[in-house]
């Protein structure tokens, strides 16, 4: 039986959840976020192995080589060239995506956004890393019109949909003219029978679907314009990778 402090933060998690908002200890013990993987754990795993992060990540979800094709999927669509003075990204957790970007884009500043504390000391290490306080559903430390691109990947797939629609707002808001902003949604064209089914079946409740077409109507209302969109994989099933460029 779990301690009767775990118990009592279980509670308190369930009413807060609707928020966007949870207590932590280390890293998440709330049933709807169990995918956030700790720091310690993922980091002594890929030691052992002998693999970068992201590889082992990718081995652990049975998606080997899914961030690279993630990465390189946005990038490409982005059309940033090689070069951005400012990037900004909303749970970046191990750094996977963080590296390709840095890697290709050679940023200025690259902010990042993350509630895992146990994960900040090693995202510090990153070039050129400016870690932000991170409230868990504003991106209240950048300042409007400031960023060339802004990205999020496997996140606003496990979070309530009023955090992610406050995501998607701060996004547009931070945008320079020009930028662009890439973000996984799990949308309807992700849910074809069988991966409902298997979802359905393995009770998959972290999951919440945002409808394709209300984010493509949400971003034109703020001046953002849908450039492109790429698959990829997730336990079982697929979320959307959504790229669209500030006009």
């Amino acid at each position: 039986m779990p301690a009767l402090p775990a118990l009592v933060r279980d509670g308190v998690n369930r009413v807060l959840r609707p928020l966007g908002v949870q207590v932590v200890r280390g890293h998440s013990d709330d049933p709807a976020i169990r995918p956030f993987l700790p720091a310690r754990r993922i980091l002594a795993g890929a030691r052992r192995a002998g693999v970068p992060v992201e590889d082992y990540l990718d081995a652990y979800s049975a998606a080997p080589g899914a961030t690279a094709e993630a990465a390189n999927a946005m990038l490409r669509m982005a059309d940033l060239g090689e070069k951005a003075d400012r990037v900004c990204e909303i749970g970046a957790g191990s750094g996977r995506y963080a590296r390709r970007v840095i890697s290709a884009l050679n940023p200025e500043a690259y902010e990042i956004y993350e509630t895992a504390s146990d994960w900040v000391p090693y995202l510090r290490g990153l070039p050129g890393a400016v870690i932000r306080d991170a409230d868990g559903h504003t991106l209240r430390q950048t300042e409007t019109g400031s960023v060339d691109l802004a990205h999020s990947h496997k996140v606003f797939v496990y979070l309530p949909f009023v955090v992610t629609a406050g995501y998607l707002y701060e996004m547009a808001r931070v945008l320079r003219p020009g930028g662009v902003a890439a973000f996984d949604v799990v949308t309807e064209d992700c849910l074809d029978e069988e991966t409902t089914r298997g979802w359905v079946e393995h009770n998959a409740v972290i999951y919440g679907m945002v409808s394709r077409h209300w984010v493509v109507d949400l971003l034109a209302r703020r001046g953002l314009s849908l450039v492109g969109s790429h698959f990829e994989p997730l336990s079982g099933g697929w979320t959307e990778l959504l790229v669209f460029v500030r006009n």
